[in-house]
Order: C-alpha cells, then structure tokens, then sequence
C-alpha cells in the first residue's frame, strides 16, 4: 500500500477481465499502476448470463469466423466457453502480477456483467477495464464500459494500444473543487514514477497560483497550457496534442464539457481515468 497524499490511496485494482485486446491492454495498464502503488491486483470475470439464456433459444447457433457454417449453440457449449475464457484471462492476470511483482486474486462469477463489476468494486480504490471487448458477443463490453462509466466509480478506462513505459498526466482545470481534487490526485500519480503533469486551464483560471501554493517547483514536472477556448472541438484538438498522455478527471460533469465518450476515444486513443464519488476517499 502506497499513500501518495492525504486522503488519496490506491491500494486495490479491480481489473474487469474478457480475453479482448482492449482488456488485455487494460491488464497491462493496472499492473504498471500497482506496481507503483504498492496495490494488489483483483481480477474479475463474469459469464454473462445474457449469453447463457441466448445459448437456451432452440435452433441458435454459432457462426464461426473461418466458416459461414453455424454450429448449434447449447448452453453446455457456452459454459464450456466461457469457462475456457475465465482460465485464460486468470493466466493472464498470474503473469500480469508476477512480472509486475504484485499481489493478485481471481475470481468468476455468473451474472449481468456491469452489476457484477459494480458489486465487486465495493471494495476497492479503482476500476480497470477495456473501452471495447467481447465476451462472446463484440458489443458487450462496450457497453459494459460506458455504464460503468456513468456510474460513480473510480475508472481507468484503457484503449487497445498496450501503455507506455512512461505517460504524463492530463488533467481538465476549471478552478472548482472537483478540478483541484483531479489535480492533487494526478499530482499523486505523478509522484508515484508518472511521466509528470499537463493542465488544460480553462480562460481566467488561477492554475498557476493554485499549484504554486500546493508544490511550489518541488518534485513534479507540470506544465500549464492555458486554453483560449473550451469549445468542444477546441478540447478535443488539444487532447489530440497530448499523445501518450492519460487523460484525468476529477469529476463526471467534465465529460459534458468534452465531445461524446465514443467519439472522445476514438479520436484520441487517449486512456481515461476518472474519479469516483465514494466516501472512502476525499478524492474518489
């Protein structure tokens, strides 16, 4: 366990697991980040059990992706499935947290996959998944990502490219309560062996005073990047500037200010964390 700052720790990841390349990458991502936290890994996987009772359906069957032929789907043939997936993705995780040197656990639980993550997250500081997936069915996970999203959970939302060794910090600032916590937060991270910290600063905003009064020059690299304008498309253009970056946000009501989540993804390819509104933490 790593206490990076009053009131912010991260000392549990659950990472929400299928064995898509998105939530690979997302693996990866959550073991960098435990390992400089001094966290464990939780892992999760849930057979869905939307798919169990499609696989119940006579006559369903399964197209295979080498042959137009379908087989017949049971639900004996799903379980199997899905079972063969949760193995994987626990060997995944194994090595995942052997190489990061971190403690992990594993478990597979049937269910509605975003209620199972949502149940499983009660105890722990951050949420981890893959902005796309497949859990049998490619359009899933998606989904999946952008409830939990809309929930009030803290969430590292990771894209399909693997992280970088190092990656700076970007954070939204508009001078309120919920940007100064994103900001002491990733000023956390960024202590933690984070590549340092940019700020968008919205027009009028006082950052730099701000960050003065909190770190003075002492041990972060931040540089301020004033914004002449916070137009939709104006963020997403400075965004787009910010490669290998991780974009932070201290609250939800950001997400209003930026272009659409799919839309904001895609364009950037940029990973998201955003914090939560639990009551553990002054900062989730």
């Amino acid at each position: 366990m790593s206490e990076l700052s009053p009131g912010f720790m991260i000392r549990r990841i659950l990472v929400a697991l299928d064995s898509s390349p998105h939530s690979l990458a997302a693996l990866d991502a959550a073991a960098d980040l435990a390992a400089r936290m001094g966290a464990e890994l939780v892992g999760l996987f849930v057979e869905d059990t939307a798919l169990l009772r499609l696989a119940e359906i006579p006559l369903s069957r399964e197209v295979l992706h080498f042959s137009a032929a379908g087989l017949p789907l049971t639900r004996a043939r799903m379980e199997f499935k899905l079972r063969s997936q949760a193995e994987q993705v626990r060997k995944a995780l194994a090595a995942a947290a052997q190489s990061a040197h971190v403690n992990w656990s594993f478990r597979s639980v049937q269910g509605k996959v975003a209620s199972e993550i949502c149940a499983a997250a009660a105890d722990v500081d951050l949420v981890a998944l893959g902005t796309e997936g497949w859990s049998l069915s490619h359009s899933q996970a998606g989904s999946t990502a952008l409830e939990i999203v809309a929930s009030a959970l803290p969430v590292l939302l990771w894209p399909g490219r693997r992280p970088a060794q190092k990656a700076h910090l970007v954070v939204y600032y508009d001078g309120s309560p919920a940007a100064r916590r994103g900001l002491l937060a990733a000023i956390a991270l960024a202590r933690a062996g984070m590549d340092g910290v940019r700020v968008l600063a919205e027009p009028g905003n006082e950052a730099d005073s701000f960050l003065w009064r909190e770190v003075g020059g002492k041990d972060v690299e931040i540089h301020i990047i004033h914004l002449e304008s916070v137009g939709p498309q104006d963020l997403l253009g400075a965004l787009k500037a910010e490669k290998g970056g991780i974009l932070m946000l201290g609250s939800r009501k950001f997400l209003n200010k930026l272009p659409p989540l799919g839309t904001l993804l895609r364009a950037t390819e940029m990973p998201l964390l955003l914090l939560g509104n639990g009551a553990s933490s002054e900062f989730r």
